[in-house]
């Protein structure tokens, strides 16, 4: 498991989401069981893959739940640098995806259509 999303600790049933490649997304459950955990842990693995972070696009149904995923992305990027997580090497490259990450895609279905 990637490192970073490791320290997440996902359950078995959302590492299938969370490791999905080649296909889009839908997470549904109940409040309470872990749907943004599960997002931002993709999300987190999508980002050990690309180069650009504009080049994925995480949509949620509202503002709020929307900011709650940017912000927990930028807390487990910040968690995962303080803690010694990345290597030397790699350090750099996250510490460039948390300055940038008011620029990623994350939002609302509107406002991906407003970007359009």
């Amino acid at each position: 498991m990637i490192p970073i999303v490791a320290l997440l600790k996902p359950s078995g049933e959302q590492l299938p989401a969370i490791e999905a490649r080649g296909r889009d997304v839908v997470v549904t459950a109940g409040a309470g069981t872990g749907k943004t955990r599960t997002l931002v842990a993709r999300y987190l693995s999508v980002l050990t893959e690309v180069d650009d972070l504009r080049s994925i696009v995480a949509i949620t149904f509202t503002r709020k739940a929307a900011r709650e995923m940017r912000n927990r992305v930028r807390q487990a990027i910040r968690g995962y640098l303080e803690n010694g997580g990345p290597d030397p090497a790699e350090h750099g490259r996250w510490l460039e995806i948390y300055n940038a990450l008011d620029a990623a895609r994350i939002g609302t279905i509107h406002s991906l259509c407003g970007e359009i």
